[in-house]
């Protein structure tokens, strides 16, 4: 009797560790789940956002800039006599270039107005404190920003800010997905990001990926403050 009574308890050991068995992996795999992580509670202002878009923005103004100056150095000399078949293909080419760039510019205009942004950093600051020293090109831009956003038609996005002169990584930036903020109607993504109290001239090198497949890549020259 002793010998079937420690059977029967080893048995009924096994049975409740085999029953316990599935709770504990549907306890695991729940807690692995994560969908939407909430933003802890970031409030995003007009100092401490900083939009991609606005980026791009700024970026194709300033190539749009530097298209149509090409274009009228390039009309000026076959105007004076001076042309040639080549500087004709660069006009040419030129011309086709601005027309993307136009065309690009007020895709991403459009996408600024059909969402309703919440605050950011001014695209063009009204009144940013003159450079310590000569920056020819550089956009002027606040730098006490703690997190970058992007809106829901781009997939992902790769952001490095390099110090200008030594080209130094200051700060990286990965969207590896769009993850809607729950606390802005769902409009932006939001990743932390800081220069860590850094003030001067940058190159930020942007990768992007729109949902429909299309990539792009530009760097734009910043002077942060």
């Amino acid at each position: 009797m002793t010998v079937i009574f420690q059977i029967m308890r080893k048995l009924s050991f096994v049975f409740i560790l085999l029953i316990g068995l599935p709770f504990a992996f549907i306890s695991c795999d729940e807690d692995d789940v994560i969908i939407n992580p909430p933003d802890n509670g970031i409030v995003l202002t007009s100092e401490n956002n900083l939009y991609e878009g606005d980026l791009y923005i700024l970026y194709l103004e300033e190539e749009i800039i530097s298209t149509e100056n090409t274009i009228f150095m390039l009309q000026d000399l076959i105007d004076n006599n001076q042309g040639t078949p080549e500087i004709e293909l660069q006009l040419n080419e030129a011309e086709q270039q601005l027309d993307i760039l136009n065309s690009n510019l007020a895709i991403q205009m459009g996408i600024e107005a059909e969402y309703v942004l919440p605050p950011r950093v001014p695209r063009r600051p009204p009144n940013p404190p003159p450079p310590p020293s000569p920056c020819i090109g550089c956009v002027p831009l606040a730098g006490g920003f703690s997190f970058i956003t992007m809106t829901p038609d781009i997939a992902n996005l790769n952001i490095r800010i390099l110090d200008y002169n030594t080209e130094e990584e200051i700060e990286t930036v990965t969207f590896g997905s769009f993850v809607p903020s729950e606390n802005y109607n769902g409009v932006v993504s939001i990743q932390p990001a800081s220069l860590n109290n850094f003030t001067g001239q940058v190159i930020l090198i942007v990768e992007r990926q729109d949902i429909n497949g299309a990539t792009a890549s530009y760097s734009l020259n910043v002077r942060f403050y």
